[in-house]
């Protein structure tokens, strides 16, 4: 048997429903807003992995990053990811955009490769080349190789070259590598590094609902 809601029951009872969605959300809100900043930072972390792929597969198979048009290709594979390139010939990078990609070649100076040299038995740079924003901060952090850098006296900006391999220990390679690097490559032996930093464009300042940009690296 169903009985009738009287006209000032229902008017007491209008918009309650509204009400308790209000309530709700406030509650719910947090989880969306990390639901949706996070799944936007994972489609930038696969897009990330996407060009640091290509990236490598060029570097290894020889292409010059120093030059305006190799660069160009890599900022289209990009798109998106704010990537902005030189319009010179260099391997040091622009101070602008939203991402950078730093190539290395290392090589390992065992005794056939060099005697007695000074940097025997280490990891050293070959090469060295910036491609895209040397100055990318995230969350208050200025972006680094995990590999270090060549220094300055030995590294070609122009070219990306490092000179002086196994006498200068301003060509070796950051102790830290042996622990990324999980099987140590042979005497005389070359790995071509990729590695791929991208700042998040959510939106959000550098709150807790930022996120912590992503970081891609490729070893072939």
């Amino acid at each position: 048997m169903r009985f009738p809601i009287s006209s000032r029951r229902r008017q007491l009872q209008h918009g309650i429903e509204a009400i308790e969605f209000g309530l709700l959300f406030v509650f719910l809100l947090p989880p969306f807003m990390w639901m949706f900043v996070n799944g936007m930072n994972f489609l930038r972390f696969n897009k990330s992995t996407d060009v640091s792929r290509s990236a490598s597969l060029m570097y290894v198979k020889g292409l010059d990053f120093t030059y305006p048009g190799t660069q160009n290709i890599i900022s289209r594979v990009a798109s998106g990811l704010d990537l902005q390139v030189s319009g010179s010939t260099t391997a040091s990078g622009i101070s602008s955009g939203s991402g950078l990609i730093v190539f290395s070649t290392v090589q390992y100076m065992g005794p056939n490769t060099c005697t007695a040299c000074a940097n025997l038995n280490k990891y050293v740079f070959l090469n060295r080349v910036y491609v895209g924003n040397t100055t990318l901060s995230i969350s208050g952090n200025t972006v680094a190789s995990a590999l270090g850098n060549p220094s300055n006296t030995v590294w070609s900006s122009t070219t990306g070259s490092v000179s002086n391999v196994q006498t200068d220990t301003g060509a070796q390679v950051a102790a830290s590598f042996s622990s990324i690097w999980s099987s140590t490559i042979g005497d005389g032996q070359i790995a071509y590094v990729t590695e791929c930093f991208f700042k998040p464009q959510g939106g959000f300042g550098n709150g807790s609902f930022d996120s912590n940009g992503v970081y891609s690296r490729v070893i072939m």
